[in-house]
């Protein structure tokens, strides 16, 4: 999981460096920056993924800070990867053009330095990146382009870069998931090839297929099965029809010891979102850091006390960090104190941190219910 992660200059994040738990759920008043964190998240794992450039600046075009437009850009994050009995800190600064070299990276390991490189003027000429630590390799490569994605002979490289990129699901699911079996068609989707269900969930026929097949871990099947039972009780299941070109979700409801299939298109844009969710917290093989924004839109009110009860549940089966934002009283109502970040909007620019102390003890005296930070009395940052 991430247990740390320092953001500068970023949209509207001029520096804001955020403690994750296992979930965590971010609050505050639309246009504060709760999207424009969860889209930091999404560029470095473009950052780390994409080879070509201009690509990477045609999906984030307006990356840098508003108020410091010259600033450079930078991320260190604070890490752990399961089977590693240390911490990784990997660090990037980039500058105002992403077609250069970024002006410093690094990743450490525990006490030790995996590798060091830095530039500190590309606009000099004759000036050259520089490895500061050398990577523990025979053949060393140049230094200059980001060096985690190309480090494949030092297994704490590969780890950190996995982590950081195919590990990371960023959602946020239109109204009409699962309407369609085509995949999207958008940059971002035909430019990266990560394992997984992708950010709009457009390629939910190939996980729901990895789940059906996984005898090993049927579990999930069953798990996916009794939550939309709960919402639906005339469910029985959903497979996929492989007959068909391409092929399609079914639905099969129970009636009278009889099963009525109906294709997955058919179903409510509440259901669909609901099952969306499900998809990305039980997909295989999992993530170890899930970003929803808003998972409460669309979805039946009554459904959100269950999507609270998956969410929570994910980290303790081992199924990857959860982090979300929200407006819906409803769902924050089933999170703790110490699950909830505060994000305020401070001269422009975003301000994320643990919630206010006298508040926080309200909630824990059950004096105050979370869903009232979003009403009765509005969430407050802990200076």
């Amino acid at each position: 999981m991430i247990h740390q992660i320092q953001i500068k200059n970023f949209k509207s994040l001029r520096d804001v460096t955020v403690e994750l738990s296992p979930v965590t759920v971010l609050i505050g008043k639309s246009g504060t920056g709760k999207t424009n964190f969860a889209s930091s998240i999404r560029f470095l794992q473009d950052l780390l993924t994409m080879t070509n450039p201009h690509l990477l600046m045609q999906l984030h075009p307006n990356y840098q800070c508003a108020t410091n437009p010259k600033d450079a850009t930078e991320f260190t994050v604070i890490l752990d990867v399961p089977g590693c009995e240390e911490l990784f800190s990997y660090r990037i600064i980039l500058g105002a053009d992403l077609t250069r070299h970024p002006q410093l990276e690094s990743l450490d390991y525990g006490n030790k330095t995996i590798f060091r490189q830095s530039q500190s003027n590309q606009s000099k000429k004759g000036e050259t990146p520089r490895w500061e630590v050398e990577p523990a390799l025979i053949s060393v490569p140049p230094p200059g382009p980001i060096a985690l994605r190309r480090l494949t002979g030092i297994d704490e490289a590969v780890f950190a870069h996995t982590a950081l990129t195919d590990a990371i699901g960023v959602y946020t699911f239109p109204f009409d998931v699962m309407k369609s079996s085509q995949i999207t068609d958008n940059v971002r989707n035909q430019n990266i090839r990560m394992s997984g269900l992708m950010d709009d969930g457009s390629n939910y026929l190939d996980v729901l297929r990895d789940i059906s097949r996984d005898l090993q871990n049927i579990r999930s099947r069953k798990a996916i099965t009794a939550a939309l039972r709960q919402i639906n009780q005339t469910l029985g299941n959903i497979d996929l029809d492989l007959n068909q070109n391409p092929p399609k979700a079914l639905v099969g409801h129970i009636f009278q010891d009889k099963t009525l299939t109906l294709e997955l298109s058919q179903e409510s844009d509440g259901f669909r979102r609901f099952y969306a969710h499900l998809l990305a917290l039980y997909q295989k093989s999992s993530k170890q850091f899930l970003v929803f924004e808003e998972p409460e839109n669309g979805i039946y009110p009554g459904a959100l006390a269950l999507l609270a009860d998956e969410f929570k549940a994910t980290p303790e089966a081992g199924r990857g960090q959860v982090i979300l934002t929200t407006h819906s009283p409803s769902l924050l109502d089933h999170f703790s104190a110490d699950q909830i970040r505060v994000v305020e909007l401070v001269d422009l620019e975003t301000k994320i941190g643990p919630l206010a102390e006298e508040q926080k003890e309200s909630l824990q005296e059950e004096l105050l219910h979370a869903g009232e930070l979003l009403t009765v009395d509005p969430a407050r940052r802990q200076e």
